[in-house]
């Protein structure tokens, strides 16, 4: 019965650790508790002598992700697209992959990096979470900007209705994984 108990624990534990955080914690975290850049709850766990992130799951059986982005401490060469998540370069027409599963808006393209901080500036203003994905372009390069995840097909859809509002109004969804 105790064996039973204590495997029943360690699905669910190995389980809710496979979604993990958007990124990892940094190697010097010593927290029982993280909260990644989208805002979602993960609780510290050994297992088999690895760190595992567990999401935490709510009573409504789905992950707790109600905290506000942490503030990053950055580098202050860095400018403040240069400092956002990157997403590896993809072929032109496919989606980028993204840290996890969920929607994603897709918010402008931009050759200006001045321009492009100003954006992430003002999203960041508004509660998003960005992120970039950049393409050389000869001696410049494109910065395509995104925000996510925007959680369920509701919520994505007032996100999406927010970031117009703000003036975005070519701003579209992408999805990753189930839908």
């Amino acid at each position: 019965m105790r064996g039973q108990a204590l495997a029943i624990v360690l699905a669910g534990l190995a389980q809710a650790a496979q979604a993990g955080p958007v990124e990892v914690p940094p190697e010097d975290f010593t927290g029982p508790e993280y909260v990644d850049s989208a805002g979602c709850h993960f609780w510290r766990a050994q297992l088999a002598g690895q760190t595992l992130w567990a999401e935490v799951i709510g009573i409504d059986g789905q992950p707790v992700c109600d905290a506000p982005p942490p503030v990053a401490e950055v580098d202050p060469n860095l400018s403040p697209s240069d400092a956002l998540p990157a997403l590896a370069p993809t072929r032109r027409g496919v989606s980028p992959t993204f840290p996890q599963d969920g929607r994603y808006a897709q918010v402008g393209a931009f050759t200006s990096t001045r321009k492009a901080d100003e954006i992430v500036v003002a999203l960041q203003q508004a509660g998003f979470s960005v992120l970039r994905q950049d393409f050389p372009r000869g001696s410049s390069r494109l910065r395509v900007l995104f925000v996510g995840p925007l959680g369920d097909p509701d919520q994505a859809q007032a996100g999406l209705r927010d970031l117009r509002g703000l003036g975005f109004r070519d701003a579209f969804l992408r999805v990753q994984g189930p839908s």
